[in-house]
């Protein structure tokens, strides 16, 4: 597998090494999206972002970090998370890349307001999280 074009690697270095766990990788469009968020949501986004890679998913609070749900696109079935920040959410999935973990979002919502994923957000993210998985593919 590899990054589909268009997606780089932002943290837990911008180009640089993945953490002990894994990387994450936006397109250009989500990373301007992520650095308008708020101030103090932006904070908690990267230091549970940072978390992610360094120690994965396992212990992470449903608060931050979250699984939202799971389809067959194309016949291959893709499990699509969420980083959280209050009302920020930035949903992917996850590749492996020589032997790392590299989640790459597919699709971003700046202004949530319940708690449950928008389906049409959610829907998007599957989408292009299925394009995004055949590019990796390739």
């Amino acid at each position: 597998m590899k990054i589909p074009p268009g997606h780089i690697i932002r943290f837990p270095r911008e180009g640089g090494p993945p953490g002990d766990y894994g990387s994450i990788a936006f397109s250009n469009r989500q990373w301007k999206m992520f650095n308008k968020v708020e101030e103090e949501a932006r904070s908690k986004l990267e230091a549970t972002m940072k978390a992610w890679c360094r120690f994965g998913p396992l212990d992470m609070p449903t608060t931050k970090f979250r699984f939202e749900g799971r389809s067959r696109k194309n016949g291959k079935s893709i499990r699509i998370d969420a980083f959280k920040a209050w009302q920020v959410r930035f949903y992917g999935m996850t590749i492996e890349l020589d032997g790392k973990q590299v989640f790459l979002v597919s699709e971003v919502d700046l202004a949530k307001k319940q708690d449950d994923a928008k389906k049409t957000k959610l829907d998007n993210a599957y989408e292009v999280a299925s394009g995004l998985l055949k590019e990796a593919l390739k």
